[in-house]
């Protein structure tokens, strides 16, 4: 064998008829590492975009939910329940809360905005979100909120401003049906990093929240937070079977179901589309190799007539195939390496404070990694076997008649 990758590593360095390096050899490698290399990088670009995403809805949004379902729109008497899911091992916040559409009026403009109202020690959770301002006192003249810093800007409401929060609801009055309504002052701008939640979600203390939805003691429901978002999901199934069967238990990848749907659908696409890449890439390899079999057509005459049999000449092209995607694959993977740290250090852009994301996120999953270079490995093995049947069928009297 040792003699078979001698010969064969020569026939891949000196492919022409002359025993002169091939262009050809060159440029098998480079389609190789080229196929490979952008593979790696866009799925290792994507897996970071998938992450990024992932962990800004888990800053805005719980690990678990849990609320009525269609047609239970209240929960009361909550505050056993509430310390029932603190208990549960792997569960580390209980969080209940209440939940309405309103509309937010400024001094310049009106918009509509989701409201949370959460319990007091809530605030203190999420101080390091709240980017200007403090958390909301109860000493304050006026009642106070936490505001998305997406939809203060949209408001141009900054911290100390007063705004007015509107129900659609109307209810009756001296001077007819009047709009429900209360003023608060903006205590701090909350950034989650989530543009989206941002710019449409405001937070206020729960007691004044069922003051003014006008709803008592009662509750839409709960968020819940473990230890990881992992474990999160894997808890859903168990607290579902604890609850009463009119309420639903959902996990976070349920709130953004269809945004993860088309990330993992795009990734599947790139790499169904980068796959035929790699497949040129080792057609490349055939072409080569069934060049290099004609120009060596005397070499192997005279290989024969010394006595190899088929199966050794055979043996010369498979392993000149595997030099030439080995080759390849190392040219990848110091392009993945090339690409993936140019990306992470050095791709920084200048772009103004209001942008989130200022570089192209990475994540390396060893597991991609070995599928990528396993499925070019088998694309590469089986490119060999029809040139080095056709090779180990050369007829040695007409080559060295040639």
């Amino acid at each position: 064998m040792g003699f078979v990758r001698w010969v064969a590593w020569r026939f891949m360095l000196k492919g022409t008829e002359k025993g002169t390096f091939s262009s050809m050899t060159f440029f098998a490698w480079l389609a190789i590492g080229v196929g490979v290399g952008a593979m790696s990088s866009l799925l290792s670009v994507m897996y970071g975009f998938e992450s990024t995403l992932r962990d800004r809805v888990l800053t805005a949004y719980p690990h678990l939910m849990i609320k009525p379902t269609e047609g239970n729109t209240l929960i009361s008497e909550y505050e056993p329940w509430t310390a029932k899911f603190s208990q549960i091992p792997g569960i580390v916040r209980a969080v209940p809360y209440l939940e309405s559409e309103m509309i937010v009026q400024s001094d310049r403009r009106a918009l509509g905005a989701v409201i949370w109202g959460v319990p007091p020690q809530e605030f203190t959770a999420m101080a390091d979100k709240i980017v200007e301002g403090k958390k909301p006192a109860k000493e304050a003249k006026l009642p106070q909120l936490v505001m998305g810093s997406e939809l203060s800007y949209r408001l141009d409401a900054d911290v100390g401003s007063q705004v007015r929060i509107l129900s659609p609801l109307e209810r009756g009055g001296v001077m007819g049906a009047v709009p429900q309504s209360e003023t608060y002052e903006v205590a701090g701008l909350y950034k989650s990093g989530h543009y989206d939640f941002d710019e449409q979600y405001l937070f206020l203390d729960l007691n004044d929240a069922q003051f003014l939805f006008k709803k008592g003691n009662a509750i839409s429901g709960w968020h819940l937070w473990a230890t990881t978002p992992e474990e999160g999901q894997a808890l859903q199934s168990t607290i579902q079977a604890m609850v009463p069967s009119t309420w639903v238990v959902q996990s976070w990848t349920e709130f953004n179901s269809a945004l993860f749907y088309s990330l993992k659908l795009e990734q599947y696409s790139m790499f169904a589309i980068l796959s035929f890449a790699i497949l040129i890439a080792v057609m490349n390899i055939v072409i080569t190799l069934m060049m290099h079999a004609n120009h060596k057509r005397k070499n192997i005459g005279i290989l024969r007539a010394l006595g190899a049999p088929p199966s050794q000449i055979r043996n010369i092209f498979v392993w000149q195939g595997a030099f030439l995607g080995g080759v390849g694959l190392v040219i990848g993977a110091l392009l993945t390496v090339a690409i993936l740290g140019y990306l992470r250090y050095f791709s920084a852009f200048q772009l103004p404070a209001f942008y989130y994301d200022r570089s192209i996120p990475v994540e390396i999953r060893p597991m991609s990694l070995v599928l990528i270079y396993g499925v070019a490995i088998v694309l590469i093995f089986i490119a060999t076997l029809y040139p080095a049947y056709k090779a180990s069928k050369l007829d040695p009297i007409e080559a060295i008649r040639e």
